[in-house]
């Protein structure tokens, strides 16, 4: 029960916000004063707090020990949660949020790390994929149950935050003692360049995820396309793909090799330039497959490389950044696309689509050079 308790604690994560998303355009009617941005907003908030407590959970594990800091999130994951259906203003609707972030911030963090100090070598890479799988499968299940409680009322769907307490119940059960948190000071200096550098990757990589979550609701139910129930199976469908990929990454990634991380990219090309010009629920479905194939084959690669990127004393340091970089991306990108879309005088999510695809694209594109030069180097050798 090990993998499974360990499973359980990773899937919480796909809850921090995207579990919302096809409510979104419900609670914009429940809160008629706020903007679109502000809206938005709901869905990446919880990474503000997420941004302030991941890079502490190494020092937090070594003060409180793993096992009570793992009790410590799910508290919070539990209170912000749940307690975001209950709120009775934007305000308090939002501070809810934020308080899920700083559940999510330990949890996340602390899930990769607890599977590097537990299995090595592939088998690392392999529950890597399983963790990718296992939140993608729940990410489907709770986007179609948000999307169809939603028709009811925007409340019910935070009720999808209770998984947390069986996850509760799990860790206390089956979670044994662990050894040492490896706690890093001076994080930002002992910590080597190359895990900056998929820091870096992962903070991009969630523009990119999230470019189409804040987006997609609005599209779909501004467009005429379909309403929640709608968004949901959309969103799933993006959420599904990834379920496979998790599982077949540790196999595609040897059989392409130097062309793993070029394939990807131009997936989730393809899916961004078919979804700018989709006008109907079965385009937007398979566009959103493509993107969800070439993300859902990336994440777990990036985490992967950043464990072994890094001394294994200073893993649970390299998931903290990896955790912030992530809460970054989640909470700039409406800033980030809104601003570009003001800038250049477009803010329709035609365009934020239709801008995501050339900036993926110039990014599949600029592998290129890199992988004739690895095959030049290889016929030299």
């Amino acid at each position: 029960m090990l993998r499974a308790t360990l499973l359980s604690v990773s899937l919480l994560t796909v809850f921090a916000s995207a579990a919302i998303a096809p409510a979104l355009s419900e609670i914009a009617v429940a809160f008629p004063d706020a903007s679109e941005t502000r809206i938005k907003s709901l869905l990446t908030a919880p990474a503000l707090t997420m941004m302030v407590v991941s890079p502490l959970v190494g020092w937090l594990s070594h003060l409180l020990g793993s096992r009570r800091l793992l009790f410590v999130g799910l508290f919070f994951y539990l209170l912000g949660g749940v307690g975001g259906g209950l709120a009775n203003s934007f305000d308090q609707l939002f501070g809810m949020r934020l308080l899920l972030g700083v559940g999510v911030g330990i949890l996340m963090p602390m899930s990769s790390a607890l599977m590097a100090q537990f299995f090595e070598g592939r088998e690392r890479l392999r529950m890597m994929g399983l963790s990718a799988s296992v939140t993608s499968l729940f990410g489907v299940i709770a986007n179609v149950t948000v999307g169809y409680l939603a028709l009811i009322s925007w409340r019910y769907g935070f009720a999808v935050y209770s998984l947390g307490l069986l996850v509760l119940v799990l860790t206390v059960r089956y979670l044994p003692p662990m050894p040492g948190s490896g706690t890093v000071k001076g994080l930002r200096f002992r910590l080597p360049g190359t895990a900056l550098w998929w820091a870096l990757a992962i903070f991009l990589l969630m523009l990119v995820i999230y470019a189409v979550m804040v987006n997609i609701s609005l599209f779909i139910t501004g467009e005429g396309i379909g309403g929640p129930s709608e968004t949901g199976v959309a969103i799933s469908c993006l959420t599904f793909a990834s379920f496979f990929t998790g599982i077949l990454n540790a196999r595609v990634k040897a059989l392409l090799g130097r062309y793993f991380v070029l394939m990807n990219l131009t997936l989730v090309t393809l899916g961004y330039s078919w979804l700018t010009v989709a006008d109907s629920l079965p385009q937007v479905i398979a566009a959103l497959l493509l993107i969800g194939l070439g993300n859902g084959f990336m994440i777990p690669y990036l985490f992967y490389r950043a464990t072994t990127s890094v001394p294994a004393n200073l893993v649970m340091g390299a998931m903290g950044l990896m955790s912030l970089a992530i809460s970054l991306g989640q909470f700039t990108t409406p800033l980030i696309l809104d601003g570009i879309g003001h800038l250049l005088g477009d803010t329709s999510t035609r365009f934020i689509f239709q801008f995501t695809a050339i900036a993926v694209a110039l990014a599949a594109a600029s592998q290129i050079p890199w992988i004739l030069w690895s095959r030049g180097k290889q016929s030299d050798e």
